[in-house]
């Protein structure tokens, strides 16, 4: 992988390097993200090295149904998309994850993975096999990843403190969600024209 790679394999050490810190009282506080604790915010996020390792392997010879992850995520978000439909039930499985997956599993799995996606084995261009839309690139992925890691890294640094997360990831999330909302409404929304309320949130 390129681009996306290095700040995805960054933001996932800087995962791993805070939860390593965490204490036992720390990976018990409650999120934002309610009913998650701690634990299960990061047993959500942390992804598996099984699975990354043969994203390269499980190529398909198609055009992807799916080659932006903006649109991706729009549909993802819709009010009957599977953001809303399967939110409770998303939930339930990362408390359980944290049930399953020891603490050291868990920053385990983060570094792997950074390492992973950091030895640029795999093209982003490959196309995958994807479980809603059917298929789409590893790009795709990448980017839902990256955005995933980093908005949850910022509601583990609201229940626990912790250093900020690199600009360059921080970038490459910024410039991936202004893209989901329509552009004319949501310049509305920033220049002062809008109701936010009309336009944002663009994710559950």
């Amino acid at each position: 992988m390129s681009d996306v790679s290095s700040p995805l394999g960054e933001a996932w050490e800087r995962w791993a390097d805070r939860c390593a810190e965490l204490t036992d009282a720390e990976w018990s506080t409650p999120t934002r993200c309610r009913p998650w604790d701690v634990h299960a915010l990061a047993a959500h996020v942390a992804p598996d090295p099984a699975v990354i390792g043969q994203l390269g392997a499980a190529g398909l010879d198609v055009d992807a149904a799916v080659t932006d992850a903006a649109d991706l995520l729009r549909g993802f978000n819709q009010p009957d998309g599977v953001a809303n439909t399967m939110a409770g039930a998303v939930a339930a499985f990362a408390v359980a994850a944290a049930q399953s997956t020891p603490r050291s599993q868990v920053i385990e799995r983060f570094r792997q993975c950074s390492a992973l996606v950091r030895d640029g084995s795999s093209s982003l261009d490959v196309v995958v096999p994807h479980p809603i839309v059917g298929s789409t690139t590893i790009a795709v992925l990448a980017d839902v990843a990256m955005m995933e890691a980093t908005v949850h890294y910022l509601d583990l640094i609201a229940a626990v403190g912790g250093p900020p997360l690199p600009s360059a990831v921080l970038a490459h999330t910024r410039a991936l969600l202004v893209r989901i909302p329509e552009p004319a409404a949501l310049i509305e929304v920033l220049a002062g024209r809008a109701d936010p309320a009309g336009v944002l949130p663009v994710l559950r």
